[in-house]
């Protein structure tokens, strides 16, 4: 037996609803069918759980966010059942960032299969047997975050592929990374972000920081305050959304009525959630759920 077949015949699998989900999504008889997963079917078991976890925690939250964007209904927008209103994907682009050999992909690929998935990630070294049986909706990029390509790439898709929504995945991102998915998000005209921040920038001398001053002394101020570390970057995380746009691009709290003073305008906001999710089985575990430029009622 493999470590899936384990898994689906342990306890664990009625009592966390993620992976409850996964067991009855159709994927794990396609996972045991096809040998190109064999990498993930024999995968230890414990990686296993949180692998897919995390992918399905994920996933059931991108419905929701997408909708708040898109102006959908949110009431069936749970990602559960036959109500998503992302359907089978067709014109949805996501793309997995730092997606590592790409589960969160696997499982966004079945789930909407003709949803376009790009996946980034600089590792040279991952297995990625899989891939073909992903095929044509999944494509791999070896790609550094920070570099240009990864914008033009990310705002073209959206543009190309993304009628009908479009959102970022970035589950576990290190340090500074979470902050570039943030930062591609704003730029590159996304509906969407599906955030799991992970561990804090690391710490370095002044003249060796890459990305200027972002995040630094986190660690020192949770110690000052008594907050838990990664509980205090997940805030600093999300309020950092929310002060985005203030130098006109258009976020939070930003005007786009016109300002004529008749009370007629409306007021566009980010939507921006964070949760804390036990059932991730990771210690680190919030989510920071964003929807672009959702329309308040009208101020004045």
């Amino acid at each position: 037996m493999t470590s899936m077949d384990f898994l689906l015949a342990g306890k664990s699998v009625k009592v966390n609803p993620y992976l409850r989900a996964f067991a009855a999504s159709g994927l794990p008889e396609r996972m045991r069918g096809d040998d190109n997963f064999s990498s993930w079917t024999n995968i230890k078991g414990k990686v296993l759980r949180k692998e897919i976890a995390e992918a399905s925690a994920a996933a059931s939250r991108i419905p929701r966010a997408v909708a708040k964007a898109r102006g959908m209904p949110a009431a069936a927008a749970d990602g559960t059942g036959a109500d998503d209103p992302l359907g089978d994907g067709e014109g949805v682009v996501l793309f997995d960032l730092c997606s590592g050999k790409g589960f969160t992909s696997i499982f966004l690929a079945h789930k909407y299969p003709k949803a376009r998935i790009l996946m980034f990630d600089f590792n040279r070294k991952m297995n990625l047997k899989h891939l073909p049986s992903l095929a044509p909706n999944v494509t791999f990029h070896r790609l550094n975050l920070y570099d240009d390509e990864v914008q033009s790439l990310v705002s073209d898709a959206v543009i190309e592929h993304g009628d009908r929504g479009s959102c970022i995945v970035g589950v576990h991102l290190c340090g500074d990374l979470s902050r570039r998915a943030i930062e591609l998000w704003d730029r590159c005209g996304v509906d969407a972000m599906v955030l799991s921040p992970c561990c804090l920038v690391t710490e370095l001398a002044e003249m060796k920081r890459p990305k200027g001053t972002f995040g630094y002394g986190m660690a020192r101020l949770a110690k000052r305050t008594g907050w838990d570390s990664y509980r205090l970057w997940c805030l600093f995380l999300w309020n950092h959304i929310g002060v985005m746009g203030h130098d006109g691009d258009g976020g939070d709290d930003v005007d786009r009525g016109g300002g004529d003073g008749d009370g007629g305008e409306y007021v566009t906001r980010h939507a921006r959630d964070l949760n804390w999710d036990d059932d991730m089985i990771s210690q680190r575990n919030a989510f920071i759920c964003v929807a672009r430029g959702v329309t308040c009622a009208p101020c004045g």
